[in-house]
């Protein structure tokens, strides 16, 4: 059981760690560093990068105000079939309805009641099933509308008063608007639904009953009737979907057709219904719904007078509804918009910017490292070598003057990052320069292929396992260095005996490094022999004032820059 349990919390333990491993977003990867920086700067990138932040800034800005302005609306149309509808109503402020009749001379013919008939009806039809016999029924009730002659004080709306104000109200026939204010007009259904509601509008010549006998004469009826004009003054409604707030404009058109005695005319008038859904959310779903109608047909039929009416007019629904959905753009839409931009120029400009980059920043490496010479310089150094031929002596004398002038040179030939020198090198200004970078660049590049990297690597093991024997390798495997307050420290527990263990391994390298010359010189590398064997004899001499020495007196090796 216990070898179960411990493989299982291995088990767990495993899975834990991949878990960790592949979900965390959050994970860091490790990063090199070049020059003690994370990423190299260079004052180009930053230009660009400058320049497409404010491109970004003027993108943004744009869209915030398109989208608090409502202007740029995405727009989406449909349409459906309908059978049964709600009631749409029809007010004196949403609906313009007057009538007129007027004579091949365009003139109103004044006389209701006396040469003709007018009738504007509210009609309802409601068709019932019964439920145990299955039975239909259908039953109609129309009620008549009374009209008076027009005035503006009828009209309410300021189209309403824009259009009538230039018209002649003699002739033209409105709604009383006491009775439509109380009994608004109503639109519902279509000819198969349950309940079918419609306007019908009868124009008839005028004729004596029992109970009506003010008529005119059969001879004068028909010399006013003769011929002349229906018209209709009406609303419609045009889609303004572009614009932010009511998505329809009203208008007011007029529609007329001829009369005779001699036809009977019947107008189809139908208008479809308009939905408008508008979202007007910054962030969230805010859903607006607004409708309205349109008129969608205008039919005339035509036949010979039937001795009933000279037209009949019906306005009733479409079969058809128009569905608008209106959308704006978002928040969140807009910095999804602004993060692809990004990500399109970025990939755009580092396609062209990245090889010069990359340049300024191998040629930071290279100013670091190496001297760049001028032709000059190199002259002088040449006529130094050949100077230094003579004797030991002067050899050692002219070395060390040498020695001071690139010391001297340094600070004269490393350039400056302030000027043009980096631009001319980079942009091949500078040929002469722009060599030397190519070489040192190149040189760089060799000793950081992974290929060169591993390879040293190995040529260090090799030597560590010739060198060194197994304690000693054990002990330097496992020698860590104790940070201190004021940098890298030695451990104070057991420090005497560590001092006498690092004074018998400076004793036991003594005896390596005598054997050491065998093993450079199976490795390739060749040293003087009177040199390497003074260093050994110095070196195992000065062991005894090595444990005198403290180990806050050692210092850290100081890397030295390297000299071309």
């Amino acid at each position: 059981m216990s070898r179960e349990s411990e493989s299982c919390s291995n088990l767990a333990q495993k899975l834990k760690e991949e878990f960790l491993y592949h979900f965390d977003i959050f994970a860091q990867q490790p990063n090199f560093t070049i020059l003690n920086r994370s990423k190299f700067p260079s004052v180009l990138g930053f230009v660009t990068s400058l320049m497409i932040a404010m491109f970004g800034l003027y993108f943004f800005l744009t869209e915030v105000v398109s989208m608090v302005s409502q202007s740029k609306p995405a727009i989406y149309q449909t349409e459906l079939s309908i059978s049964e509808t709600e009631p749409f109503i029809l007010k004196n402020d949403n609906f313009t309805l007057a009538i007129s009749v007027v004579n091949r001379y365009s003139e109103p013919l004044i006389g209701i009641n006396r040469y003709f008939q007018l009738n504007i009806s509210q009609c309802e039809r409601l068709r019932t099933k019964d439920q145990y016999s299955g039975n239909v029924s259908v039953k109609l009730n129309c009620t008549q509308v009374p009209i008076e002659p027009c005035n503006m004080s009828h009209f309410t709306t300021d189209i309403q008063k824009e259009y009538f104000s230039i018209i002649r109200m003699g002739g033209i026939q409105c709604i009383n608007r006491q009775y439509l204010k109380e009994n608004p007009l109503i639109l519902q259904g279509l000819i198969s639904s349950n309940i079918f509601r419609y306007i019908f509008i009868q124009f008839t010549a005028c004729q004596n009953t029992s109970l009506f006998q003010s008529c005119a004469s059969q001879e004068e009826i028909e010399s006013i009737l003769e011929s002349g004009h229906y018209n209709v003054y009406k609303s419609d409604y045009l889609t303004k979907l572009d614009q932010p707030g009511q998505p329809y404009q009203e208008i007011i058109t007029n529609e007329f057709t001829t009369f005779s005695l001699s036809t009977s005319k019947t107008i189809s008038q139908k208008y479809r219904i308009l939905q408008t859904s508008t979202d007007e959310g910054l962030i969230w779903e805010q859903i607006k719904d607004q409708s309205n109608i349109q008129q969608s047909e205008w039919r005339e039929i035509s036949e010979f007078y039937n001795n009933q009416y000279i037209v009949v007019h019906y306005i009733r629904l479409d079969y058809k509804q128009t569905i608008n959905i209106r959308t704006y753009v978002k928040l969140q839409t807009i910095l999804g918009k602004l993060g692809g931009i990004f990500q399109i120029f970025i990939m755009i400009v580092a396609i062209i910017l990245r090889p010069i980059i990359e340049n300024f920043m191998k040629l930071e490496i290279v100013n670091s490292l190496f001297n760049f010479s001028n032709q000059n310089d190199i002259a002088n150094q040449q006529s130094q070598n050949v100077m230094m031929i003579l004797t030991e002596r002067d050899m050692k004398s002219q070395i060390n003057k040498t020695d001071k002038v690139p010391i001297s040179q340094n600070k004269n030939n490393k350039l400056s990052q302030s000027r043009l020198d980096p631009w001319f090198i980079i942009f091949g200004c500078n040929q002469f320069k722009k060599k030397q970078f190519i070489v040192a660049k190149n040189k760089i590049n060799k000793y950081l292929e992974i290929v060169q990297i591993l390879r040293k690597l190995q040529d260090i093991k090799i030597l560590k396992k010739i060198l060194l024997t197994k304690e000693q390798q054990i002990l330097l495997k496992n020698h860590r260095r104790q940070i201190g307050k004021n940098g890298f420290c030695y451990k104070n527990e057991n420090q005497d005996q560590n001092q006498n263990n690092n004074q018998i391994l400076e004793l036991d390298n003594c005896m390596i490094q005598q054997k050491s010359k065998s093993v450079l010189d199976h490795l390739g590398i060749k040293i003087q022999d009177k040199l390497f064997n003074k260093d050994t004899f110095n070196f195992c001499n000065q062991l005894k004032e090595i444990q005198f020495i403290s180990h806050s007196e050692i210092q850290e090796p100081v890397a030295q820059t390297p000299k071309t």
